[in-house]
């Protein structure tokens, strides 16, 4: 969907029409001659009504993706946030569009398809340039009646799922607690994470669609990217596929009950969010502004409409007679988002930022050393007038030596010149060595404390990994630091295999190789080690790795082997599915 003229900076607005059902009337077309028009047809054939969108869909998946999927992977490899929703009537073609057939590469939907080529365009800027780093890391929620759900986390069969918090960091981006943060490295597991959230979602059938999806499902991919060139900027971005729940009407749906509750919560979710839309578009300029916190989907959303993203929106509707008046309203409601001006910018990591502010340091503290060198040459000219008052002094104390109080007066003299010399000369000395945050004898004593974890699932599939893993602080943010870890079994012809629970029964000998790390910052490079815990473990063992020093990458080649015998089924979906291993990288600066 390639920018018009005048559409800069503005939500751009697909439509996709739904094939109409055996026996219904079709009264809605896409013109044949303007590929961004849509056609009803108006009663008894006198003329028909227009409405006009950057684009327009008659064909396949491949389509949608090339128009709306493939742009927003370029803006997101460039830094910018972006976000795609679909919005529908109930059955009309929004999760088909947006996931399609995850087993069918022909089938893909945006999501796999944006998957596959971030992964591979993340491949060619890795070989083009060997210290670039590119990770990817997948969120999924679902919003179902007012409650936020990690779509990721795992199921207990007749608990209900934990309901998460919306909270904002210091520069208020809205984020959820709790949600699991999942790496990426192939699309392999990036379908694997789509498959388990979407057969985690919340689902129902009503007359109108026999798996209508009864929640808002939100996926977030974050990407970070990193150079070792100060020439390039390190970015990162954020990536919204948003599927709507299907707007409902309970004359058609004929829903009851539960379902009629979940229709009241999902019409009043995508009612306050067309009014958070309208109060940001330009043609209400006028309008009270709607409050973004009006429910949980809005505020989830609140960069995509009038803030640091670029949006996409494709609404999907009905070409029957029959589903007239929810086409009419949702092709109104798209074209209230066309009139939506966002203000995306291009998000510059925390390296950019310090570069700047160290090169502003560096030419204060250039000012600052051209000051010192005056002042240096000062006191060396008061030195030498010091001096020369000196051996005028001790001159007078000969020829004074009967006055005792000439004598007093003159040792206090000099006993100030000497002090004050000293304390010259160590300045003096600190400027010359260049040590300037040193005269005044402060010290202070700090570390760096990374940490990450991993679980054996790789290991009961009978495979050999390397692993290289971004370190978090305490609080979850993540540094530049990596762990480099190496996880294989210990039998020379392990043969792989695709189902871990060929192992019941028997027992698991494996090998835990920790390499080192790479990125220690500069300042904590005197004493490095790992720290690595087993979790699950009765005895709570840890290990530590020997202590590297003076290093930005300490290489510690810590080998251990582990045995777990008689593994059962319970065993091993724990060991799969949750954290085996929990390392922690110190490192000090003294």
């Amino acid at each position: 969907m390639a920018d018009l003229a005048g559409t800069a900076g503005r939500i751009q607005v697909g439509v996709r029409m739904c094939p109409p059902r055996q026996g219904e009337k079709v009264i809605v077309h896409a013109d044949a001659d303007d590929q961004r028009a849509v056609l009803i047809d108006a009663e008894g054939g006198r003329g028909s009504t227009m409405f006009k969108f950057d684009r327009v869909f008659t064909g396949g998946q491949d389509e949608v993706y090339e128009a709306i999927g493939r742009p927003m992977l370029k803006e997101a490899f460039e830094g910018f946030n972006v976000c795609l929703f679909a919005y529908g009537q109930t059955g009309s073609g929004k999760t088909h569009s947006l996931f399609g057939d995850l087993n069918s590469k022909e089938g893909y939907g945006v999501a796999p398809r944006f998957a596959q080529d971030m992964i591979e365009e993340a491949q060619l800027r890795v070989e083009s340039d060997s210290a670039a780093t590119i990770k990817f890391f997948v969120t999924m929620i679902e919003v179902y009646m007012e409650k936020v759900r990690d779509l990721l986390a795992p199921r207990v069969r007749g608990q209900e799922p934990e309901s998460l918090e919306i909270h904002e960091d210091s520069q208020h981006r809205v984020y959820v607690k709790g949600v699991g943060v999942h790496s990426v490295l192939s699309l392999e597991r990036m379908l694997e994470l789509l498959k388990k959230g979407n057969a985690n979602r919340q689902t129902g059938e009503t007359k109108m669609n026999e798996t209508s999806s009864r929640s808002h499902a939100i996926v977030q991919i974050t990407i970070s990217q990193k150079y070792g060139s100060l020439d390039m900027r390190d970015v990162e971005s954020v990536v919204l596929l948003v599927d709507l729940a299907g707007s409902e009407r309970q004359s058609k749906t004929e829903s009851t009950g539960v379902a009629f509750e979940e229709a009241k919560k999902i019409n009043q979710s995508l009612l306050m969010l067309g009014r958070a839309m309208n109060s940001f578009s330009d043609r209400k300029g006028g309008d009270a502004f709607i409050s973004l916190r009006a429910s949980k989907l809005t505020r989830l959303l609140s960069e995509s409409f009038g803030g640091n993203s670029k949006t996409w929106m494709l609404a999907t509707v009905s070409t029957a007679a029959n589903n007239l008046t929810e086409t009419i309203s949702t092709l109104e409601y798209a074209q209230n988002a066309m009139a939506i001006t966002n203000k995306a910018k291009v998000n510059d990591t925390k390296k950019n930022i310090e570069l700047k502010q160290l090169r502003e340091l560096v030419a204060s503290l250039e000012v600052r050393l051209d000051a010192l060198a005056l002042e240096k040459q000062r006191k060396q000219e008061e030195i030498g007038r010091l001096t020369q008052e000196r051996d005028k002094l001790r001159q007078e104390v000969v020829f004074a030596d009967s006055l005792h109080d000439t004598r007093d007066k003159l040792e206090l003299a000099l006993n100030n010149i000497r002090l004050s010399n000293i304390a010259l000369r160590r300045r003096v000395e600190a400027v010359s060595e260049g040590f300037i945050h040193s005269i005044d004898n402060k010290s202070c004593f700090l570390f760096f404390k990374g940490r990450c974890s991993i679980t054996l699932e790789s290991v009961l599939r009978g495979q050999r990994r390397s692993f290289c893993i971004g370190l978090l602080t305490e609080n979850g943010v993540l540094t530049e630091a990596t762990l480099h870890i190496q996880l294989f079994p210990c039998e020379r012809h392990a043969n792989e295999r695709n189902d871990p629970m060929q192992l019941i029964g028997k027992s698991l000998r494996f090998c835990l190789h920790v390499v080192g790390a790479s990125g220690i910052p500069k300042a904590f490079v005197a004493h490095t080690f790992c720290k690595f815990t087993l979790l699950h473990d009765r005895e709570e063992r840890y290990f530590t790795t020997s202590t590297a020093e003076n290093t930005e990458n300490p290489r510690w080649g810590y080998v251990k082997v582990f045995e777990i015998p008689k593994l059962t089924a319970e065993v091993i979906r724990c060991f799969c599915e949750h954290t085996v291993f929990a390392f922690e990288v110190f490192a000090f600066n003294a």
